[in-house]
């Protein structure tokens, strides 16, 4: 073998057993004097083996959880949930909403400027109000009042005093109206500033709601709706006329109520409250009636708290006694009014019952209205309590007319208001005069 075509030969790569390196074969390399060839191992991978042999893993106890253990469901959602919140941008804002938002800043920033403006107007007023309170710019130089039915200009002068250097701003209206009131008939009062030196004052009069006759006859008081006495007055009856018929008509006139034969305990005064009880009991009667009813009732005879009787406008008396079961006697005199119309005297429901209650009708062709007020002297304070007592009255009362003579019929235990109703024609009819 010629030495130029010597080449070495292919060396068998043979895997490394037991660590040990490779021996190469004799005779593989050129010559003897040839340089040893380097041998190139590869690194081993930083990748750790793996091994197939299972290893045993120790298991860790599992720590008590304090906190309430949530189904897995739950807790996925909620999970979920946060997550999708974490990181989320907030959605960009419309041109709508831009244009709302601005248009509500602009708005708060005019409500700002106005409600300053506003308080700082206040504020210059109360200062202007305070220099020009006591400056003779707004002094009262002239009162005006008008006088009423039975408050005179004169009357008014002399209550009415404004102090001297009053203006219209610093003006003491509640001692003027204090004053004014001194007067009963005078209920309220009202003030009205013309600047820039006028005071206008309105009195307004006292309601009259009741004429008293006094038990002395001729004089009457006033009594206002407040309840209170007002004023006295003279009664003037004509020569053939009664004084409850003068009064009636004075009453009639100014549109209130009679109130005759109260007792001569009674002592008003002009201002003071009314305290009487037989007064007092026949404001319960008119309260406790209906409004219809009341209407009816055209004066009240208060000789004692437990004798009240009343006249309605038809001319009928009414015994009524004391102001209890005011609704249950009102029940049975409209039932009596309406089973015999036209034709009533007399009705009496003290004991209001249907066998205490009695009545008297006249049967006959000269009825004719009465005169509304109470019936004649004695009726009023008497208490005919049983039939025969109000039999003999009536009858006495009739012979005097000389018009006829009747009998009254009494609800006694075998009758009943529908019983004497059907026996208005019998032989128990009244025909007796009527009461002038």
């Amino acid at each position: 073998m010629s030495k130029g075509s010597m080449r070495p030969t292919k060396r068998q790569k043979t895997p490394l057993q037991g660590g040990s390196a490779a021996t190469p074969p004799a005779g593989g390399l050129r010559g003897a004097g040839a340089k040893k060839p380097k041998l190139k191992v590869a690194a081993a991978s930083a990748k750790p083996r793996v091994s197939t042999q299972a290893r045993p893993v120790k298991a860790k106890a599992a720590k008590p959880s304090l906190r309430p253990q949530k189904a897995p469901s739950q807790r996925a959602g909620v999970v979920q949930a946060a997550r999708g919140l974490v990181g989320k941008a907030a959605a960009p804002a419309t041109p709508r909403e831009r244009r709302e938002r601005y248009q509500l800043r602009q708005t708060l920033r005019v409500v700002g400027i106005v409600v300053a403006s506003l308080a700082a107007l206040a504020l210059v007023a109360v200062v202007v109000l305070f220099s020009l309170r006591d400056s003779s710019v707004f002094s009262i130089d002239s009162v005006e009042v008008q006088p009423t039915g039975h408050v005179t200009q004169e009357d008014l002068q002399n209550l009415v005093k404004v102090p001297a250097g009053s203006t219209l701003l610093n003006v003491d209206t509640a001692s003027i109206e204090a004053a004014l009131k001194k007067d009963p008939w005078i209920a309220s009062v009202e003030f009205e500033r013309a600047f820039p030196h006028t005071l206008k004052i309105t009195v307004h009069e006292q309601r009259v709601d009741a004429l008293v006759v006094m038990s002395s006859g001729s004089i009457a008081w006033y009594l206002g709706g407040d309840g209170r006495w007002v004023q006295p007055t003279s009664v003037t009856a004509a020569e053939d006329q009664s004084v409850n018929d003068a009064a009636l008509e004075r009453a009639m006139a100014e549109g209130c109520l009679l109130i005759t034969d109260v007792p001569a305990t009674v002592a008003p005064e002009a201002g003071s409250a009314v305290t009487d009880a037989s007064i007092l009991a026949v404001q319960k009667y008119r309260e406790g009636f209906s409004e219809d009813f009341a209407s009816q009732v055209v004066s009240y005879s208060a000789p004692a708290e437990d004798s009240i009787s009343c006249t309605l406008a038809s001319g009928v008396e009414v015994l009524l006694g004391s102001p209890t079961d005011i609704a249950t006697k009102q029940g049975f005199i409209e039932k009596i009014v309406e089973q015999s119309p036209g034709s009533l005297l007399f009705i009496n429901v003290r004991v209001p019952t249907e066998k205490g209650v009695s009545f008297r009708a006249v049967q006959s062709d000269n009825v004719q209205g009465g005169t509304g007020v109470v019936s004649p002297d004695g009726w009023a304070g008497d208490d005919p309590s049983t039939a025969e007592g109000q039999e003999g009255e009536q009858a006495d009362q009739g012979a005097e007319d000389g018009q006829g003579d009747g009998q009254g019929e009494t609800l006694d235990q075998d009758e009943t208001l529908d019983q004497a109703e059907g026996q208005e024609g019998s032989d128990e009819g009244s025909e007796e005069a009527p009461q002038e």
